[in-house]
């Protein structure tokens, strides 16, 4: 499976842990068509356990970046959409941070609507910005 297929199932995971599922087994079975290879199962399983151990800690990132926001306002599925990708760029290195965050812009555009894409990609370029002050040079 692409890492694009996985990082669209975790997100919907993810989402449905913030609504009050608990994003197992049965969620995954429901949401893809196939079955995940291992490595890509891994990575769905380690971003779902990371983004739920981190949330405090990513709410808190989000919220640093927000110009005239607050986190309630904010969409459900941008603010999932904004911890899958800022748990991703700090604790997975494995993917470039450029690509993470057009995937994230991409997955807002699915799942909520084009504006909402604008705002991803806006908080998290500040947020890049911030981990690499080089690319401010």
């Amino acid at each position: 499976m692409a890492r694009r297929l996985a990082r669209t199932a975790a997100l919907q995971m993810v989402f449905e842990n913030m609504l009050g599922g608990d994003g197992g087994e049965e969620t995954l079975s429901g949401l893809i068509e196939f079955t995940p290879e291992e490595d890509d199962q891994q990575f769905i399983d380690g971003v779902l356990r990371g983004v739920e151990e981190h949330s405090e800690e990513l709410d808190e990132t989000i919220v640093r970046y927000l110009k005239d926001w607050s986190l309630e306002r904010i969409a459900r599925v941008n603010r999932a959409v904004l911890r899958l990708a800022i748990y991703e760029m700090t604790y997975c290195k494995d993917t470039p941070c450029n690509v993470i965050i057009s995937e994230a812009v991409a997955l807002s555009q699915k799942f909520d609507c084009p504006e909402g894409g604008k705002f991803v990609n806006g908080v998290l370029s500040s947020v890049l910005k911030d981990m690499n002050p080089e690319i401010n040079a």
